[in-house]
């Protein structure tokens, strides 16, 4: 079964059309490429602000439960969570949104992140410089639907993955300052001790 069975799927919003030259009061957090982490989240300091001409539709903003996918190498995937929900998607993005019970997006979050996939996506290229993949791929995109039980077993075992790396990655910085200090600590003294 192709993707577009399940969810649809639509390119981002191209910014030019609905963007302002000054600030107005529609102001909105926009999602960019340097704002995608390899491993598939969003780093909230990268973001950027959308000035736009009016309010923007439900459409053009990440809603919970999205899946937003790169169109250009690496074809990162994003889960939309409560803290990444009411942001400017731009077209470098597609958008996928889960409309059917038989698909669950954390699962195709899991999916679309995987070596496999990835490497269908660079097969799957436009020749340009770029490498970019067309929404209209992604929408053809075929899928082999796992049991909604599986499904769940392996959206769980992979969001406690990415949370234990994540937490993995603060310990390290937090013993990297603790380290630091020490020696900087160590130091001092015999100075002073000289």
């Amino acid at each position: 079964m192709k993707l577009q069975d399940f969810a649809s799927v639509r390119s981002g919003l191209v910014l030019s059309r609905k963007q302002s030259k000054e600030p107005t009061e529609y102001r909105y957090p926009l999602i960019n490429l340097r704002c995608i982490q390899q491993e598939g989240s969003i780093d909230l300091n990268e973001l950027d602000i959308y000035e736009a001409k009016e309010p923007l539709k439900e459409e053009y903003l990440s809603k919970q439960g999205d899946i937003i996918v790169r169109l250009t190498a690496p074809y990162t995937a994003v889960l939309i969570d409560d803290f990444t929900s009411g942001m400017v998607i731009s077209s470098n993005f597609v958008v996928i949104r889960v409309e059917d019970e038989q698909l669950i997006p954390e699962y195709l979050f899991w999916l679309l992140n995987t070596q496999k996939v990835k490497r269908i996506f660079y097969e799957n290229t436009t020749s340009n410089m770029l490498g970019a993949v067309k929404a209209k791929f992604l929408m053809g995109f075929e899928l082999t639907i796992l049991p909604v039980d599986v499904q769940k077993k392996i959206a769980q075992l992979n969001l406690l993955a990415k949370k234990e790396n994540q937490l993995l990655k603060e310990l390290a910085a937090e013993k990297e300052k603790l380290y630091s200090s020490l020696l900087e600590q160590a130091y001092k003294k015999m100075k002073r001790g000289k």
